[in-house]
């Protein structure tokens, strides 16, 4: 039942990283200022992380089942402990950070990671179809 629940997490992880990757081709501005505002209030640096943590917890979940177990556990233990690591530092540094980079990356950077996300979500949900 736990690992038919954590197969569909997976599957909606894989969604969200096929429509991050079509929304990083078409509206980098948009992207570049989402970016900007990640853990600038106690909501968005909880919340996050909170939901991070929820799909690292689902590819550990559904490691099992998967093609790819070996790599999910790893992946999903680390998205599970850098959310954690990440949500407890001050908020302020996370906010910082955020900033830091979304000031930095070209919008050009945003449409050339674009086929990684899409790539990245189409393999998640085939390593748990």
């Amino acid at each position: 039942m736990l690992a038919e629940i954590a197969r569909y997490g997976v599957i909606t992880f894989g969604l969200f990283l096929i429509l991050a990757g079509v929304w990083m081709a078409f509206r980098p501005a948009a992207c570049r200022a989402i970016l900007s505002k990640m853990g600038s209030t106690p909501l968005i640096h909880y919340g996050e992380h909170a939901i991070r943590a929820l799909g690292g917890l689902c590819l550990i979940g559904a490691a099992s089942a998967s093609k790819a177990p070996l790599i999910l556990t790893v992946a999903g233990g680390f998205i599970v402990i850098s959310s954690i690591v990440i949500a407890l530092a001050p908020r302020r540094w996370h906010a910082a950070y955020a900033v830091w980079w979304a000031d930095r990356l070209p919008l050009m950077a945003f449409r050339a990671l674009s086929p990684v996300s899409l790539i990245g979500g189409a393999a998640l949900i085939w390593s748990v179809a």
